[in-house]
């Protein structure tokens, strides 16, 4: 794990302002004035970002590489939350909020390069100008979407109707995170996910000939 620290005004400094802005608009003044320090942090496959029972501080924006965000039980047995590609936030908001012990992992499937920053740095911008009350707004509102979909899925569909939801939003997802993260994700077994692939496979060459 190694860190370096994101110059002002460099293309990774602006590459965070270009994604910030599509959630929600920063006059690019206003970002200028923000002054939060990011520092270019390298994980290899396996580092933790986030660590379960610990207090964390840091959120991270994703430049490269595959994340993964995991329960993990008393018993040993992972949960997979979610998953963090390239271009995508990612942070144990629920914790950060609160200031209590992560309930979760975030852990790097492959090597990733990130942008760190203190969270209390970003909260404490909320309340110096609109766009960036509108941005926590903003955040906050596509999380809660996000779980409400996530609650939905797994309640509600299958799990054939989950697979194919991950890979329209995720079309190149297997060959980036393994099989059995997969399924994990999904709350089945890899043999259970090898027969869905195996069918949807077989509909695929169906529906072409």
């Amino acid at each position: 794990m190694s860190n370096f620290q994101i110059i002002e005004n460099s293309p990774e400094w602006w590459s965070i302002y270009e994604r910030v802005n599509t959630i929600s608009p920063i006059p690019k003044e206003v970002w200028a004035q923000s002054k939060i320090e990011y520092c270019l942090r390298e994980l290899s496959y396996g580092d933790f970002l986030v660590k379960q029972g610990k207090i964390p501080t840091k959120y991270a924006f994703v430049f490269s590489g595959v994340l993964r965000e995991y329960y993990l039980t008393p018993d040993g047995d992972e949960y997979i939350k979610s998953f963090n590609f390239p271009g995508e936030f990612t942070g144990s908001y629920f914790d950060l909020l609160s200031k209590q012990p992560s309930t979760c992992n975030i852990r790097a499937i492959t090597d990733c390069k990130l942008a760190v920053a203190d969270f209390e740095d970003l909260s404490s911008l909320f309340e110096t100008h609109i766009a960036w009350e509108r941005l926590g707004r903003k955040v906050a509102e596509n999380l809660f979407l996000k779980k409400a979909r996530r609650e939905y899925e797994l309640l509600a569909l299958d799990a054939e109707a989950r697979y194919n939801i991950l890979k329209e939003t995720y079309p190149n997802i297997e060959d980036l995170v393994p099989q059995y993260h997969i399924a994990s994700y999904l709350g089945i077994t890899p043999v259970s996910l090898s027969r869905i692939r195996s069918k949807s496979g077989k509909l695929k060459k169906e529906s072409n000939d």
